[in-house]
């Protein structure tokens, strides 16, 4: 597998080979890499408040599971039955016990496997020995956060850089909307960490909004941070005032390797981006506003972002086309505003490199 050398200065390097972004083998590699290390936000803190509240998903081929416990404590786990690896829980709701569907093995909320029915003559048997298999959970702010691996950094050390910058206390989970998009979930976060180089390219109604000479990148981290000071004003093509919307400029937070919050005004928005294959991502929006917006408003702002959203799929497809042609291999950076999209490749290559792959 090709492979990026991150010690070389932005300004001599050369982006990843076009390989990462079309071979099947480079999503094998990172599912066993850095999907398995990374803190992964699978959903809102809220979604599992109650004692028997749960949310399962999948998270780049692992199926998982979240699950409040009778005495309160956050858990995680594999989401496959230890008897046939059928997914023992489906969406999200609240139960007292998690039975698997296929042949009733049931689990308790704490994972331990309780009754396995119709299992008379079985030798070298230890129920104890089939709970479901762990996962890392912890929650921050308003997300809740798994880790298949039980090494590595803690999440409050993570996403240390963010601590006391989000202002999340008035804000109000409003919608969730998803995105299937033709491309490998790389090109989709490269254009995000551009530094806001596109944005005056593809995002006309947002870029005279934005003073884009302002635009700053820091880089914390697993953390980097894009800011970027409001312009003048004035109303999109959707009717939203940018003035409320952008109140004061705009946050964005990328958190090492698919998670991005996005804060501005009374909204947040945040989006999880996820490998369905090598050249097919999945986003997820969530959509936040401070509790005193109104409707109007908030309709508004979300036609405004899909806007947005339809402009960046159309050139992260275009992207994913080119990066198929026997023409292109590998490009080069724009030293002074790509500097956390080098980033995002440096930790990757980091961790295939320690991986030995």
């Amino acid at each position: 597998m090709d492979l990026f050398d991150p010690r070389i200065p932005i300004e001599k390097a050369t982006t990843p080979p076009s390989s990462w972004y079309t071979d099947p083998a480079s999503l094998v590699r990172e599912r066993g890499t850095v999907f398995r290390r990374s803190w992964q936000a699978v959903g809102r803190i809220e979604s599992v408040a109650a004692p028997g509240d749960f949310l399962s998903g999948d998270l780049a081929g692992e199926p998982y599971l979240v699950v409040r416990d009778g005495a309160g404590e956050l858990r995680a786990f594999y989401n496959v039955c230890r008897h046939h690896a059928t997914c023992v829980a489906q969406g999200s709701g609240n139960t007292e016990q998690l039975i698997c569907p296929y042949h009733g093995w049931t689990y308790g909320l704490d994972g331990r496997l309780l009754k396995a029915p119709r299992m008379a003559g079985i030798q070298a048997f230890e129920r104890d020995d089939y709970g479901l298999i762990p996962m890392q959970v912890a929650a921050w702010g308003p997300w809740v956060f798994i880790r298949q691996e039980a090494e590595g950094p803690e999440l409050d050390q993570v996403l240390q850089p963010l601590q006391g910058r989000l202002a999340t206390e008035r804000l109000r989970f409003h919608k969730s909307v998803t995105y299937e998009i033709a491309c490998n979930w790389k090109v989709f976060v490269d254009n995000y960490l551009d530094g806001g180089y596109h944005v005056s390219h593809m995002h006309r109604g947002l870029a005279s909004q934005l003073d884009l000479s302002a635009y700053r990148t820091e880089i914390l981290g697993q953390v980097s941070l894009q800011t970027c000071d409001a312009g003048e004003g004035g109303e999109s093509k959707t009717g939203i005032d940018f003035n409320e919307r952008l109140q004061g400029g705009a946050l964005y937070a990328f958190v090492y390797p698919n998670f991005m919050i996005n804060r501005y005004g009374p909204i947040m928005d945040t989006n999880w981006v996820l490998p369905l294959a090598q050249d097919r991502t999945l986003t997820v929006f969530d959509y936040f506003f401070d509790q005193d917006v109104d409707a109007d408003f908030i309709e508004a702002s979300l036609a405004a972002s899909h806007q947005v959203q339809l402009e960046d799929i159309a050139i992260c497809e275009s992207v994913q086309r080119g990066l198929s042609s026997s023409a292109y291999d590998v490009g080069r950076y724009a030293p002074r505003v790509e500097g956390a999209e080098h980033h995002f490749h440096s930790l990757l290559a980091g961790e295939f490199q320690e991986a030995g792959s």
